[in-house]
C-alpha cells in the first residue's frame, strides 16, 4: 500500500469519527438541554400537587378571621437572649446544688418555605460553647417542632444547700465550674382544634394574618431526649468533702414520651397587631439511667412537664418585626435523686415574605 493511498484511508476515517462525533455531541447537547427543563417541570410539579395536598387537608382558613397566606417564602434575622438552669437533690432533700450557665445572646438567621423554617443560631456569649438547630412546620391544623440543643462548658455553680462552712451553713454560692455539660434533643408535635378560626403560625411563623381574636385547644405528644455529664471531683475541696453519694453521678440520661394538653389565645388588639399566650401542662412516661461509679441504675416514672409560649407581632403581609418567648419546665425523681431543669428562649426578630402565592393575587 502506497503512502499516499493510506494518508487518504486515514483522512476518511478522521472525517467518519468526526461526524459519528458531531452526531453524539450533538444528542448529548439535546439530551443536556432539555433535562434541566425536564427535572425542574417535574420537581415543580411535584411541589405544586403537595402544596395542593397540604392546602386542602391540613391548612383550610376562615378567611374573615384568618387571612390566607399571600407568600411562598420568608427570611428573618432574629437576636435570641436565654436561660436554662439545672437543680439536682438528694432523696431526703437535705442537700442540693444547682448548675446555671451565662445567659446565652444570640445571633440567628432563617427562611421558610410556606409552612418549614428552618434556622441556624450562633452563641455569642464569651467562652461558651453552645449550638441550637430548630426545624419547625407549621399549619392551620398541625405543628411540629423539632429541637437540638448542646452546652459543654460555661457553666456555674449558682446555689447550693445543706453544705456547711466551719458549721455555718453557706448560702450565697456562686463559682465557676467546668465539670458540667449537658446534652437536647426532641420534637412537640401537636394538633389544633379550632384550626379554621385560629392561627398559630400568625404568631411563631409569621406566614398568616389573625383578623379578629380567636383561641384553640391544643392536643400534643412530646419527645425529649436529655444527657447531664457532672465530674464531682472538679468540685472545691470543701464541697466534695460533704457532698452526699446521691449527687455523685456521673451521667444523667433520660427520654420522656409525654401527652400535652392546653390553650392558645390569639388576641387582635389593633390593625395588623397581635399578642399570643400558650399554656400546654404534659403527663408522660419517662424512661431514665443514672451512671455512678458503682454501676448503672434504671428507672421508670410518670412525669410532668410545662411548656409556655408568648408572642406580640405586627405583620403587614410583607414585612413584619415581633418578639416571643418559650419556656420549658421538666422535673422527675429517682429512688436517690430528683431533677428539675428548664431553659427558656426570649426572641426578638425581624423578616419579610417574598415570592407572592399566586393563588391569592
Amino acid at each position: 500500500m502506497s503512502r499516499t493511498r493510506l494518508h487518504s484511508i486515514n483522512i476518511g476515517i478522521a472525517i467518519i469519527v468526526a461526524l459519528v462525533a458531531c452526531s453524539v455531541a450533538k444528542a448529548q447537547n439535546n439530551i443536556m438541554h432539555d433535562w434541566p427543563h425536564a427535572a425542574m417541570d417535574y420537581t415543580y410539579d411535584k411541589i405544586h400537587k403537595a402544596e395542593n395536598l397540604i392546602d386542602r387537608k391540613l391548612d383550610e382558613k376562615d378567611s374573615l378571621y384568618v387571612s390566607p397566606n399571600l407568600y411562598k417564602m420568608t427570611i428573618m434575622t432574629q437576636y435570641s437572649y436565654n436561660y436554662e438552669y439545672y437543680r439536682f437533690t438528694a432523696d431526703d432533700g437535705s442537700q442540693s446544688i444547682a448548675f446555671k450557665p451565662e445567659n446565652g445572646n444570640k445571633i440567628g438567621f432563617y427562611a421558610g418555605w410556606r409552612w418549614i423554617f428552618l434556622g441556624w443560631s450562633i452563641d455569642l456569649t464569651k467562652n461558651d460553647a453552645k449550638k441550637d438547630l430548630n426545624l419547625s412546620f407549621y399549619t392551620s391544623k398541625l405543628g411540629i417542632d423539632l429541637f437540638y440543643r448542646r452546652r459543654d462548658k460555661g457553666f456555674k455553680i449558682s446555689n447550693i444547700k445543706g453544705f456547711d462552712d466551719n458549721g455555718v451553713p453557706v448560702r450565697d454560692y456562686s463559682n465557676d465550674f467546668s465539670g458540667f455539660s449537658t446534652k437536647q434533643k426532641g420534637f412537640n408535635i401537636y394538633y389544633i382544634f379550632n384550626n379554621k378560626r385560629f392561627s398559630y403560625p400568625a404568631a411563631y411563623s409569621q406566614t398568616t394574618n389573625q383578623r379578629i381574636s380567636a383561641g384553640s385547644f391544643l392536643l400534643g405528644i412530646s419527645y425529649n431526649a436529655q444527657t447531664f455529664s457532672f465530674n464531682y471531683a472538679k468540685l472545691d475541696e470543701k464541697l466534695q468533702a460533704e457532698i452526699l453519694p446521691a449527687l455523685k453521678f456521673d451521667v444523667v440520661k433520660y427520654k420522656d414520651y409525654s401527652i400535652n394538653f392546653g390553650y392558645s389565645y390569639n388576641w387582635v388588639f389593633a390593625k395588623n397587631c397581635l399578642a399570643n399566650i400558650s399554656f400546654t401542662p404534659g403527663l408522660g412516661y419517662k424512661n431514665s439511667s443514672l451512671q455512678l461509679k458503682s454501676g448503672k441504675e434504671l428507672l421508670s416514672s410518670l412525669n410532668f412537664d410545662i411548656l409556655t409560649r408568648a408572642a406580640i407581632v405586627y405583620n403587614n403581609t410583607k414585612f413584619y418585626v415581633g418578639a416571643s418567648l418559650v419556656s420549658h419546665t421538666y422535673s422527675y425523681r429517682k429512688s436517690s435523686l430528683s431533677v428539675v431543669n428548664g431553659f427558656g428562649t426570649i426572641n426578638v426578630y425581624v423578616g419579610f415574605n417574598f415570592w407572592r402565592n399566586q393563588k391569592n393575587n
